[in-house]
């Protein structure tokens, strides 16, 4: 998986058995760095996640979770009521395991931890440069003037374009016509100038607050046919479970509080409505796939259902400081060490 700013690791097999009831195992943060944590062979997905936590000084834990890549390269939530090796060794592509927002909110001023707000700006920043959610070039302009203000700061030496083209800005493979990438370049160098003084949990915020109004925020979908057999993307999002047809027919919603259920039968994931008798079916790839999204979307379904009004009545987050640690560090990465 491509990391913000470009930047790809070759994939290792780098968890080792050190007994029969141990295991090292690795995860990949968000800002890019690895960490490994002993666990024992019978620990659950909810344990890593909470160890991983406790690193990062993370309380607000309930918008996280961990992911990894199965067989097919695709990514998948790990179950975290289960063994983590257990799923990793029948499921898992690698062992490495992926740390990231499973749970997105309607408005980011809504998350209260300071390392919270941080890490959930690293992951639409991921978000953004790696595609899932689409920008226009203006847009992405001005998200890469506050990234670069967010992670460097005042840098001595804002107002060089020279600076600024040794790393990605923009979505990798977005952008092809060199003179467009140049001038867009120089606007950002611009933007740096005019962010100068500006903090950097502002600057997060304000990158935040841009994104979350953007097409594909907190949007995850897979492939599927709906009753018809046509092919669509099948998912979730914020309102609810989404359908989108590849022949340019308006996106369908299904409220999350218009669902009664959902449920799974072989390769078909089926949405039991309030106001319908007989339930919308889709058909996925096959059996593994079909257990995935209901999962993931029961998941959706109870969280949004049981955040909504907690959501709604949370004051708004005020921004402190930034208290400095290891666990911030700038993910632009140059532009040599892309592969």
């Amino acid at each position: 998986m491509p990391l913000p700013f470009g930047l790809k690791l070759k994939r290792t097999r780098r968890y080792t058995v050190s007994s029969k009831s141990c295991l090292v195992t690795r995860i990949q943060l968000l800002n890019g760095e690895f960490v490994e944590f002993t666990l024992s062979v019978e620990s659950t997905g909810q344990e890593c996640l909470e160890a991983v936590a406790q690193r990062l000084e993370l309380r607000e834990i309930t918008y996280f979770s961990l992911w990894y890549f199965n067989k097919q390269n695709q990514q998948r939530w790990i179950d975290l009521e289960k063994p983590l090796k257990k799923q990793l060794d029948k499921y898992g592509l690698e062992p490495t395991v992926y740390f990231g927002v499973v749970f997105y909110v309607p408005t980011v001023g809504q998350l209260q931890q300071e390392i919270t707000r941080y890490q959930y700006y690293l992951q639409l920043k991921k978000d953004v440069l790696e595609g899932r959610i689409p920008c226009s070039i203006e847009q992405a302009i001005r998200l890469a003037g506050l990234a670069v203000q967010a992670d460097f700061g005042d840098f001595n030496r804002y107002d060089s374009q020279e600076f600024l083209q040794k790393f990605v800005l923009f979505p990798i493979g977005w952008i092809q016509d060199e003179r467009v990438l140049e001038e867009a370049t120089q606007k950002v160098a611009v933007l740096y100038q005019n962010y100068r003084g500006l903090p950097a949990p502002e600057a997060e915020m304000l990158y935040m607050q841009e994104v979350e109004k953007m097409e594909g925020y907190g949007q995850e979908s897979t492939p599927a046919k709906d009753s018809q057999g046509t092919d669509i993307l099948l998912g979730a999002c914020l309102d609810g479970i989404f359908v989108k047809h590849k022949n340019g027919r308006p996106p369908l919603v299904f409220k999350w509080n218009e669902i009664n259920n959902m449920t799974h039968n072989k390769s078909f994931f089926a949405l039991e409505l309030t106001n319908k008798e007989e339930s919308v079916q889709f058909q996925t790839e096959d059996l593994e796939t079909s257990k995935y999204v209901c999962r993931m979307c029961l998941a959706r379904h109870k969280f949004y259902k049981i955040n909504k009004s907690s959501l709604q009545t949370q004051p708004t987050a005020v921004n402190p400081v930034r208290r400095r640690s290891s666990t911030r560090m700038s993910l632009l990465w140059p532009v040599e060490r892309r592969t």
